[in-house]
């Protein structure tokens, strides 16, 4: 059949990450990177820094979401990789996208994951591969 194509699946789970983030102007975006069959999701934390919330933990909460859903869903994914951008003014008035955090996790890893049970604020740190900037860095622990 045509729906066994990879690039189908990519698309759909994509799609999927898509509509597992429901938090209004995150304006998420996603894609699969083939070969290596790794889920991307990027989305904007600027929403959750003019309500001033805990970066770190709203992130984790979307991670923690999406990561294991994504990967039960679609068994081809062999990784998901969420990032968090942050807009920042520089002093010439000008926007620039900055990543404020990115989680990656493999599939094995992920399985070893209680999910349900973890606390949202600790999902940065149990990521195969994270990248946290010192923004985030400095709302933690609240």
């Amino acid at each position: 059949t045509l729906f066994r194509s990879p690039a189908v699946a990519a698309e759909t789970a994509a799609m999927f990450a898509k509509s597992v983030i429901t938090e209004p102007g995150l304006h998420p975006w996603s894609i699969v990177t083939v070969p290596d069959e790794c889920l991307v999701v990027e989305l904007r934390l600027d929403p959750f820094v003019t309500k001033h919330g805990d970066l770190k933990k709203e992130f984790g909460t979307i991670a923690r979401t999406v990561i294991p859903a994504a990967l039960d869903k679609f068994p081809k994914l062999r990784s998901v990789q969420v990032t968090g951008l942050v807009t920042v003014h520089d002093k010439h008035g000008n926007d620039h996208d900055v990543q404020a955090v990115m989680v990656k996790f493999y599939r094995p890893n992920s399985a070893s994951i209680k999910w349900e049970t973890v606390n949202p604020v600790d999902v940065i740190d149990l990521a195969d591969k994270k990248t946290v900037s010192p923004m985030i860095a400095t709302t933690a622990g609240h």
